[in-house]
């Protein structure tokens, strides 16, 4: 069976939204969300925990989530093995730990909250940072793409 990716990735996006408008604090705040804002083009969302809520919210299977957003570019992987996350070191509330995490292109998440819950503009960048002992990493996860900016590292 194909799948549509055209009509799953609207899917999450407004189950994202839904949620959005119910619970805000779902993004863009440290230890608590789903997914926090790093840089104008990336979000970094905690792993498994990003796929499987929204995989919940949107009535499908976790493997499906990670497919759709692997597939149509808003997860960033590389070859060869195109894992959809890494494993990153953030500072946040003066505390650094380290997490399972994958970077989402902001546009899937600000997209779908400005055509699914009528929100206007992106978020903030968030309070999360990259611990800098995660740049040698993360620069090679996004090799031959545009990284996050410099700001986004502590």
């Amino acid at each position: 069976m194909l799948t549509d990716y055209q009509e799953l990735v609207p899917r999450l996006q407004r189950a994202l939204a839904r949620v959005f408008t119910q619970a805000p604090w779902v993004l863009n705040t440290p230890g608590r969300s789903v997914a926090c804002k790093i840089d104008p083009l990336y979000y970094l969302a905690p792993q498994p925990g990003f796929t499987e809520s929204l995989a919940r919210w949107a009535g499908v299977l976790p493997a499906r989530v990670d497919e759709a957003l692997v597939k149509t570019g808003n997860i960033i992987t590389s070859p060869p093995d195109r894992l959809p996350w890494l494993v990153v070191r953030v500072v946040f509330g003066g505390r650094e730990q380290g997490m399972r995490a994958s970077f989402i292109d902001a546009d899937f998440v600000e997209r779908g909250l400005k055509l699914y819950a009528g929100f206007e503009g992106g978020l903030p960048i968030s309070d999360l940072r990259l611990a800098e002992a995660s740049r040698p990493s993360v620069q090679a996860l996004f090799a031959g793409k545009t990284a996050p900016q410099d700001f986004a590292f502590a």
